[in-house]
């Protein structure tokens, strides 16, 4: 027979790994919304009847779950003026090395943020 103190260990374990389990919960959609750093890049713009110019890329940062490769795709996309689809641009403020323009799109809740010459 159990006594009484094996039943209320027990109970407090229980309550111990339920809330574990609901700090995971929390914790995880935070997780995947922090912000990523990726590489500086170089990305080719093709100009008509010339050939390629390559436009250097920098202070590359992804939110929402954006992986490096996709921001540059997405970015490649948005510097040729044609951004993927449901990618919108907005008004970026962060700092960055001097000469350089902020830049940032969106879609949901995913962001990219970067920074090129400015034109």
């Amino acid at each position: 027979m159990k006594s009484k103190f094996d039943l209320g260990r027990g109970a407090a374990i229980l309550a111990c790994a339920a809330s574990l389990a609901g700090t995971a919960a929390v914790i995880a959609p935070t997780a995947a919304s922090a912000a990523t750093t990726c590489a500086d890049k170089t990305i080719k713009i093709q100009v008509e009847g010339s050939k390629p110019i390559p436009l250097p890329v920098k202070a590359i940062t992804t939110e929402g779950g954006v992986s490096c490769a996709e921001a540059y795709k997405v970015i490649a996309g948005v510097l040729t003026g044609e951004p993927p689809s449901g990618w919108k641009s907005y008004g970026a403020h962060f700092p960055t090395p001097e000469g350089l323009v902020p830049q940032g799109v969106k879609k949901g809740s995913k962001k990219i943020k970067f920074a090129t010459r400015g034109g």
